[in-house]
């Protein structure tokens, strides 16, 4: 695995997607148009929000990375370049990196522009720290996007790819997303860093284990597609 071919990925990556802006805008437009229903639906109730909005916001989170993560694999597809890929001196695991990178900084970008959206649109009566906040909501976006991007790795040759993805990634992701929202939640409403200290290790754990369980398998998954 090289650090070269790891930014040369995510450079191509990132130059194709800010040229067409096709997914970025549609995530955006997505999470934005849920993020008013939902808006719309509490009726800004404090009560609601504090106990249900870590959630909301991590749904919103989901369904855009979901809608995002896949198209790192399958706009290759489409453009015809999979196979060049394959055949590049380009090791699998550099690839698979390059992709996570990626879809980390497509996936933070939305972010940036959700979280501040989220507080104010909600009008959420924020206890704790917006910094800390921030932060425990990256570690965990993080977290999805190994995981999700190992996994829209697995299901690229598929029959109903689109519908088989959330089907496995959702229940792989469960203890992640409760480990999360848990941590989010407490900080938003005045919780400190000690008391998510097992969720944030826990998010951690997650990471490590299957980033490298995707890179010991992404080569077979790649050649199969």
């Amino acid at each position: 695995m090289s650090f070269t071919d790891i930014v040369t990925i995510t450079k191509k990556d990132l130059l194709l997607e800010f040229k067409s802006r096709e997914t970025v805008n549609s995530m955006l437009l997505f999470a934005f148009l849920t993020l008013m229903l939902i808006s719309f639906g509490t009726g800004a109730s404090e009560l609601i929000v504090r106990e249900v909005g870590a959630t909301l916001l991590w749904i919103i989170l989901i369904f855009v990375g979901m809608l995002g993560v896949f198209r790192a694999f399958t706009s290759e597809e489409e453009r015809g370049t999979l196979d060049g890929l394959r055949l590049a001196p380009i090791s699998a695991e550099s690839i698979l990196m390059g992709k996570i990178v990626y879809n980390f900084i497509i996936l933070f970008l939305v972010e940036v522009i959700l979280f501040p959206l989220f507080i104010v649109m909600l009008d959420y009566p924020l206890e704790g720290s917006f910094i800390t906040s921030f932060a425990i909501l990256t570690l965990g976006v993080a977290g999805f996007t190994v995981v999700s991007t190992a996994v829209s790795a697995l299901v690229l040759s598929a029959r109903a790819r689109e519908l088989l993805l959330p089907v496995i990634l959702l229940p792989i992701i469960f203890p992640l997303l409760s480990a999360s929202i848990h941590a989010l939640k407490s900080i938003l409403n005045g919780g400190v860093l000690l008391n998510v200290r097992d969720d944030c290790v826990l998010i951690v754990i997650y990471i490590v284990l299957f980033l490298t369980v995707s890179l010991l398998t992404f080569e077979y998954a790649i050649e199969a597609s």
